[in-house]
């Protein structure tokens, strides 16, 4: 039997359709929810438990070992930890993608001086030579914001090893948009593999040479397209890394935030 075309629901109305999106997009971020909480706890007892248990080997039998096997436990307890920051930064990138924006008027500046701060003060051994432009206002969230710098100088301040760490932060206006610059002089990269640096899990250094988790680069990346922004990178072997981050530009209504 045909049915009754009179008998079709009316199509929805544009803001129908919103609200629809919206209650979808709500369901994902639960989701998201309910993923991030079983990483964190399922993932980290057993984690915590290897980590544990290896440390009791290590204080109480380690002169049983022998020097091979307390070789062996010290692997064991290096791999605990690689694991354990992997889930801080699936953690923290299931984060950035579901977390509300709090936007105001930042000063990206003064934020990158906050960053090489704390790197310093982790490792007062290394000289710094930073040169940061003032006045680099965007608008955004303050946190996330800082937490994609810390992320970007962070790459700078490790590929730098074991010279002197040089950094350079400008930005300029272009179409309401601020255009930033973080460059430094460290190792570089092969731009043959530039396609892979913002994916997860990818490493274009090996841990050896201070690759990390792979994730560093795709939490700023995520960070800065959910401002509505973009960034880019280019490099050469030897010579260092330039990353060009595009943000809102903060406007005369931002000021009073």
């Amino acid at each position: 039997m045909l049915s009754d075309p009179d008998s079709a629901p009316p199509p929805l109305t544009p803001e129908e359709r919103l609200a629809e999106t919206e209650h979808a997009l709500q369901a994902l971020r639960a989701q998201q929810e309910v993923l991030a909480t079983g990483i964190s706890h399922d993932l980290r007892a057993p984690l915590r438990a290897i980590s544990s248990y290896a440390g009791l080997i290590d204080q109480h039998h380690s002169a049983a070992l022998g020097d091979e096997g307390r070789g062996y436990l010290q692997r064991i307890r290096e791999a605990a930890t690689r694991m354990d920051g992997l889930i801080d930064g699936l953690l923290q990138l299931s984060h950035v993608a579901r977390a509300p924006l709090r936007e105001q008027r930042v000063d990206l500046g003064l934020l990158v001086e906050w960053s090489l701060a704390e790197l310093q003060d982790a490792d007062p051994e290394r000289t710094l030579e930073a040169t940061v432009q003032p006045d680099l206002y965007v608008r955004g969230d303050e946190r996330q914001l800082k937490q994609m710098l810390e992320r970007l100088l962070h790459n700078a301040w490790k590929f730098s090893a074991p010279g002197p760490v040089r950094i350079q932060v400008s930005g300029q206006p272009v179409d309401g948009q601020l255009r930033i610059e973080v460059r430094d002089e460290g190792s570089g990269f092969d731009m043959r593999y530039a396609g892979r640096l913002f994916e997860p899990f990818q490493r274009l250094h090996p841990s050896e040479q201070g690759g990390g988790n792979g994730l560093g680069l795709a939490i700023a990346q995520a960070i800065v397209e959910r401002h509505g922004g973009r960034i880019q990178a280019d490099a050469k072997p030897g010579e260092g890394a330039r990353f060009h981050v595009e943000l809102p530009l903060a406007t005369d209504q931002d000021a009073g935030n």
